[in-house]
């Protein structure tokens, strides 16, 4: 497991945290760990990923709506996410090949060691979970 990977596991296991599902990709070059969960919004259950590698980065990712662009509302969701990543710099959303809504925050975590890893994540999930509240229900508007 690398070293980021680590110190967030030993971050939730120290906060007794239970709620992720911890997946190391095989043969992966990076060495990445997947850690999976789900943030709740509006009575609903979002797939929620933190992907820690050995890259300067660490990813958060978030599924707000599977299958959400279709032929009849397109040009409509792909504004819509283009104005939200306008707003909003640290989220970027973006439509994956199935058509799902994704929200992707990078965060750079260069060194060594990773002392704050966990503070920070939850910093973001905070952040995060802060702007699913006040935009989910008019995204999901646009998209129905």
């Amino acid at each position: 497991m690398n070293k980021k990977a680590e110190a967030f596991k030993l971050y939730l296991e120290g906060k007794e945290i239970d709620s992720f599902a911890v997946e190391e990709v095989k043969d992966d070059e990076q060495g990445t760990v997947v850690f999976r969960s789900h943030v709740l919004v509006e009575g609903q259950q979002l797939p929620t990923l933190v992907i820690l590698d050995n890259s300067v980065f660490a990813m958060m990712r978030v599924q707000i709506s599977p299958k959400a662009q279709t032929e009849e509302n397109e040009l409509a969701v792909l504004k819509l996410a283009n104005e939200q990543n306008k707003k909003f710099k640290p989220f970027k959303l973006y439509f994956d090949a199935e058509g799902s809504l994704i929200l992707d925050i990078c965060m750079l975590m260069p060194g060594e060691e990773f002392p704050m890893i966990g503070d920070e994540i939850y910093s973001m999930f905070d952040v995060l979970i802060n702007f699913l509240n006040e935009n989910y229900r008019p995204i999901m508007k646009e998209i129905w």
